[in-house]
């Protein structure tokens, strides 16, 4: 194990550098960093590679007390029923969610495994009526049933995952759904996409799209998240990473942040700013260490405030070095603009962490995990300004896991690697200067223990009342009671695999702050079964996705999760992942 650490406040605007890099574990395989791995686009596993068939578990939690008056509305089933092959390809996950502000009108997006069918990735099975790799789905009766529609194709513009969505515009009443996006006939990268909507008449629909492309050739975007004003201003941002071009290599860069904005709701874009610029160590094409090694930065989030402030945060690290190790310290960043995105201040350091990249859940099927931040604004009520700042980190830096023996079955070129069953814990942050200093992390839920949970991709939102919530993921990484194995791929080249004998017990959680994020309800359980992610069929990685969704509005909370509880006959595993929706109703 590294050092013990938790999360240290940082209280000035001192640009912090990451510390020397971590030895190699010993024993450990290890190879020079590859720029794909990075980058956290959906992809298509056309042979899944868990393995396993754990029974359900209860969480934890469960013998916690909530607060009397908070509840929770059914779980809902937000995509249609999805068909395996040859038919579609299973997978929804990766979930964002936008409103009304009644709650009323709810639209939801998430990454869509049959979006893979036919043009332009050529899977040979049926595609969708209307065909993307981001899906989306609307209820117009406040979530209790959904119809799933589909992003359809825009002259030659397929959406490619990443979905996003907000509402606000000029009109306070337009869907805004960013997306990364592809040639339709030929999938080249097109950049990012913007779809707007509006719902009339019982109905949703697509109006237009609008296209941010990279500026440079060889470059390439990656994680775009967006943020409207709702007070009819019309300004939205949409900050991302670039893989810039280094070593005369396209996208080999270690992730920029930047930023487009608009002041029209929309209808023309500016950018990029650069927030936080490239940081590859090595540049010069003429040395053999050129581009192998750099700070990660990835998972932008913006939020605006209600003077049209903006912020965007991101993890900053953790950094690479030229073998393939890898620190085990991250920062959480924070930038603000005070003139509506068009130019922004130093970055300042909000959080010191312990990343979670090479500790992710036993059953995700990735060999790495982003430290993925979110942030907002209170636009109302007695702590209007104040910003908001969630993030989660291990609770001891975790070394990358060692090789194992595999299990029986494996091909023989598989690698097998242990898995790493530290906890993390989520926390969070706020700041009343508009971001220049930030309080101490405080625990959004009762400490974890040193193993076996880890709490993760906690989404902040304020009520027009003031009242905060918090969404976020906890997994158990526990034995199954059957004492099955949970066996799961995480790299195809080379070919790895994940083992163990944990399993990951997954439910989404829901605390509330009526203090301004100072003190936290006790957890309320969002969801009314739990996900055994070890006993999961996806044809898509990540297999339940980079994030999950959740939006406020007055006494109500509306969150969305991927989910495995529900059963496809005829595969194996046959527990699949779907996405789902729950109305928090609080005091």
């Amino acid at each position: 194990m590294g050092k013990h650490l938790m999360v240290l406040p940082v209280l000035s605007l001192l640009l912090l550098t990451l510390g020397p890099p971590t030895p190699a574990q010993a024993g450990t395989t290890h190879s020079k960093i590859r720029h794909e791995e990075l980058r956290s686009r959906v992809d298509f596993d056309p042979q899944p590679g868990a393995s396993g068939a754990g029974s359900k578990a209860r969480s934890t939690h469960s013998a916690l007390q909530p607060l009397a008056t908070p509840s929770v509305g059914p779980n809902v089933r937000v995509n249609a029923q999805q068909q395996a092959f040859p038919n579609g390809l299973i997978g929804r996950s990766e979930t964002t969610v936008a409103s009304s502000a009644d709650g009323q009108l709810i639209a939801v997006g998430f990454n869509d495994a049959q979006g893979f069918c036919g043009a332009p990735f050529g899977a040979a099975c049926t595609p969708a009526p209307n065909p993307g790799l981001s899906g989306f789905a609307f209820s117009t009766d406040g979530g209790t049933t959904f119809v799933d529609r589909g992003v359809g194709v825009f002259g030659n513009v397929f959406t490619r995952g990443d979905p996003w969505l907000d509402r606000g515009g000029v009109d306070a009443q337009t869907f805004f759904y960013a997306n990364l996006a592809v040639d339709a006939k030929t999938g080249a990268d097109l950049g990012v996409s913007i779809h707007r909507g509006h719902f009339a008449g019982g109905d949703f629909g697509f109006d237009d799209v609008h296209v941010l492309p990279p500026t440079r050739q060889g470059d390439g975007l990656d994680k775009e998240a967006i943020a409207v004003a709702k007070d009819g201003t019309g300004l939205g941002i949409v900050s991302l990473t670039n893989f810039i071009q280094t070593c005369n290599i396209p996208e080999n860069g270690f992730g920029q942040i930047e930023v487009w904005r608009t002041h029209d709701g929309g209808d023309t874009w500016q950018g990029p700013v650069v927030v936080s610029a490239d940081r590859t160590f090595v540049t010069d094409p003429a040395d053999p260490e050129c581009g192998t090694s750099g700070i990660r930065q990835q998972s932008s989030v913006p939020a605006i405030g209600p003077n049209g402030e903006v912020y965007v945060t991101w993890s900053f690290g953790p950094t690479a070095n030229p073998d393939g190790t890898s620190s085990t310290e991250a920062l959480i960043k924070v930038a603000r603009s005070l003139d509506g995105g068009a130019t922004f201040e130093a970055p300042v350091t909000a959080a010191e962490i312990n990343s979670m990249r090479q500790n992710p859940l036993v059953g995700y099927n990735r060999n790495r995990i982003n430290d993925h931040p979110r942030i907002a604004v209170a636009t109302s009520g007695p702590h209007t300004g104040r910003v908001f700042l969630t993030f989660y980190s291990a609770v001891d830096t975790a070394d990358f896991p060692g090789n194992v023996p595999c299990p029986a079955g494996l091909p023989a070129a598989a690698i097998c690697v242990a898995q790493s069953l530290i906890s993390s814990q989520a926390f969070l942050s706020f700041s009343d200067d508009r971001g220049s200093t930030w309080s101490e992390p405080r625990r959004i839920a009762p400490r974890v223990p040193e193993t076996g949970v880890k709490e993760l991709w906690p989404v902040v939102s304020v009520e027009p009342t003031g009242v905060v919530d918090v969404t976020y993921y906890e997994s158990q990484e526990v034995a199954a009671p059957d004492g099955s194995a949970c066996t799961v791929r995480v790299s195809r080249t080379p070919l790895i695999f994940r083992t163990g004998q944990a399993h990951s017990f997954a439910d989404t959680f829901w605390v509330q702050s009526f203090d301004g994020g100072s003190t936290f309800s006790a957890p309320t359980r969002v969801t009314s079964v739990t996900s055994d992610w070890c006993a999961t069929f996806s044809n898509v990685t990540p297999n339940f996705g980079d994030y999950v969704g959740s939006v406020s509005v007055d006494r109500r909370v509306l969150s969305t999760w991927a989910d495995s509880r529900n059963v496809l006959p005829n595969l194996t595993p046959n527990h699949i992942a779907d996405t789902f929706y729950a109305t928090g109703f609080g005091s």
